[in-house]
């Protein structure tokens, strides 16, 4: 089929539901071209572990356009539309849901043999089905996860699954497995049925003597490449590859260059080895941006309603955010965020400085540090120096009160350690209860600097934000947004930052950090929430009247950076 031949054939997403085999709903989306032959050319894309089936769409659309109809659906007790609480989660429930799926496949669609392609912990579902299920032909894993306890340890420098085993880990319910509270059953399953470690998946893959593709990136801080590639040594299929992505880590959409060759190897070998067709990369048929941009707005507004947006519940899930937030201070890659917008935003004396999100105070204790720092380098006088006045502006009233006592003590602590009167000003701060998605309390050319971090990302209507803090801009001043990219990789900044905290308390609290992140990337994949890319970024300012804007990244490679003056 030709590429201009393709994208006059439209893809089809036809909703499906079906039982599993406990008879609880399980919910889908069928991918596929009508005009294509229905054929044994299905695959199906088990989900990973805290995702739904929207996040499986552009690689369902690369193998549809290029000749495959795929499945993917929601796992019962999981995330997404299919029946039960991801507090009710295990991977044995997951692997039925997957067997279930093959039942669908041949008795409603004809269908008897058929193609995994799962991502992270779904194609360690994948294996084990596989081992026990003769109708799945190849398997195929993008950035895999094959040995749980592992990456489990990787990530939460704790080995929970050995405190479950050795009888430590006390309590019904696991906090945090990967952004998501667990019943203990979810530990105790993956233990019983054989889930849990490397050996256990040499063990199932032993039992699959089908096609075997793994494709590991180069970067992964969950899942070791070598882990990976002793997998393929086990399996006994005389058909089997291993594909390194370079400059990649777990979230491969992170990286758009690395997501695009992942996918491409994908289609490559789904062909290789389920029609026995050979293709290089320039033949690999990509699917338009509109169509896939189309659907994704269609299951994005399915996923809005289970993740409703209210005021309440948005401002009592910011509490306990921002609670957990207070020890991201200490990370290197967060202090270095902090410098870098600091250092574009460039505060003087006598200027008028809006904080707007600012949440516990961090950026405006980090302006007063830089100020102690001028005032010695550029050797000011303190009777000379004219404060700069700072406005921290937030929705939420107990984190405004944590940053008003914070930059309390550190004055005191300032003046007491530099000796110095407190007549002599250094910053004055102000504090304003305000909501972002409202018309700011402040009249038209108001400030001399603005600075919102990471916050437009979660405001109803970013750009009605953005106008509103560019009207309280003066001509000539300077504007910082900044927000997470999109599909951010959180893993490289939660390892960093485990790697720097000391004791058991600090390491807790970053487990905790990292679950309330697990969180925001749920509502971003429901659009409720929406990290913007650099092109994003610039035209929320050039809407408001912004020019001259530069855009950096920073914090680890996983935030944008947009400086702009009016």
């Amino acid at each position: 089929m030709s590429l201009e031949t393709a994208e006059n054939i439209k893809i089809t997403s036809q909703i499906i539901n079906y039982p599993n085999r406990q008879g609880r709903n399980i919910t889908a989306f069928y991918d596929y071209i009508d005009r294509q032959p229905q054929n044994n050319n299905l695959i199906i894309i088990p989900p990973a572990y805290g995702e739904t089936k929207k996040d499986s769409l552009k690689i369902s659309y690369f193998l549809v356009r290029n000749g495959f109809n795929c499945i993917r659906y929601d796992s019962t007790d999981h995330v997404g539309e299919s029946y039960g609480d991801m507090l009710d989660a295990s991977f044995e429930k997951m692997k039925d849901d997957l067997l279930s799926t093959l039942d669908f496949s041949e008795t409603e669609l004809k269908v008897s043999g058929v193609g995994l392609a799962g991502t992270s912990l779904g194609i360690r579902i994948g294996i084990k089905a596989a081992s026990l299920d003769n109708r799945i032909k190849l398997i195929l894993g993008l950035v895999p996860i094959v040995d749980i306890q592992s990456s489990l340890r990787a990530i939460y420098h704790q080995d929970i699954l050995a405190e479950v085993m050795e009888g430590m880990y006390k309590g019904k319910t696991i906090d945090d497995i990967m952004g998501f509270e667990v019943s203990i059953d979810f530990a105790l399953s993956a233990i019983k049925y054989k889930y849990h470690n490397l050996d256990t998946t040499f063990d199932d893959i032993k039992m699959a003597d089908i096609p075997l593709v793994m494709i590991s990136a180069e970067n992964d801080p969950w899942s070791d490449p070598k882990s990976v590639q002793a997998v393929l040594e086990h399996s006994p299929s005389k058909n089997k590859e291993f594909i390194l992505i370079p400059n990649a880590m777990h979230q491969l959409n992170e990286n758009p260059e690395a997501a695009i060759f992942a996918i491409q190897q994908t289609v490559i070998k789904c062909k290789k080895y389920l029609l026995a067709q050979t293709i290089s990369p320039k033949e690999v048929i990509i699917p338009s941006e509109d169509e896939m941009s189309r659907q994704w707005l269609i299951e994005e507004e399915r996923l809005k309603i289970l993740l409703k947006k209210d005021l309440e519940g948005e401002k009592a899930f910011w509490e306990k955010y921002l609670n957990k937030f207070l020890l991201i201070n200490k990370s290197r890659d967060y202090r270095d965020f902090l410098k870098q917008v600091s250092e574009m935003l460039d505060i003087r004396q006598a200027e008028r400085v809006l904080d707007a999100g600012c949440g516990n105070g961090h950026f405006g204790a980090w302006i007063l540090h830089e100020l102690i720092h001028k005032i010695s380098n550029d050797k000011i006088p303190w009777d000379k120096f004219v404060a700069p006045e700072y406005f921290g502006l937030d929705f939420v009233e107990n984190r405004i009160k944590e940053g008003r006592l914070k930059h309390l003590n550190m004055l005191r602590r300032i003046y007491r350690e530099l000796c110095i009167r407190e007549r002599y000003r250094i910053i004055n701060y102000r504090y304003i209860l305000a909501d972002l998605d409202a018309r700011l309390p402040f009249r038209d050319n108001f400030f001399d600097k603005i600075c919102s971090n990471l916050v437009l990302s979660y405001v109803l209507d970013a750009q009605f934000s953005a106008n509103e803090l560019c009207r309280t801009l003066k001509q000539g001043g300077k504007i910082i947004i900044s927000s997470m990219k999109p599909f951010a990789d959180f893993s490289q900044i939660y390892r960093d930052f485990a790697d720097q905290t000391q004791g058991e308390g600090e390491l807790e609290e970053a487990r905790k950090l990292l679950s309330a992140a697990g969180k925001i990337k749920q509502k971003e994949s429901a659009g409720i929430y929406n990290f913007f890319c650099e092109g994003e970024l610039k035209a929320l300012l050039v809407n408001a009247g912004i020019k001259n804007i530069t855009i950096v990244r920073s914090f680890s490679n996983q935030a944008n950076i947009a400086l702009g003056e009016k």
